[in-house]
């Protein structure tokens, strides 16, 4: 498991090892919406959020 946190060490999100999210989907959703930086805990490494908009869209949105 993988853990994402913002720039003061904030757990973010969970992933498995090959980046699927396990938890964390709206915080994740909504730190990037804020602009905030995010990381790997283990490795301190930018996380490239794209990979997970891309690949789950539809899952990070939430209709009325």
């Amino acid at each position: 498991m993988k853990i994402i946190v913002d720039e003061a060490g904030e757990i973010i999100a969970k992933t498995t090892d090959d980046h699927v999210l396990i938890g964390g989907h709206h915080r994740l959703a909504v730190a990037a919406s804020l602009g905030k930086r995010l990381v790997w805990r283990d490795t301190g490494e930018p996380v490239k959020l794209d990979l997970f908009f891309k690949q789950h869209g539809s899952s990070l949105r939430h209709t009325a």
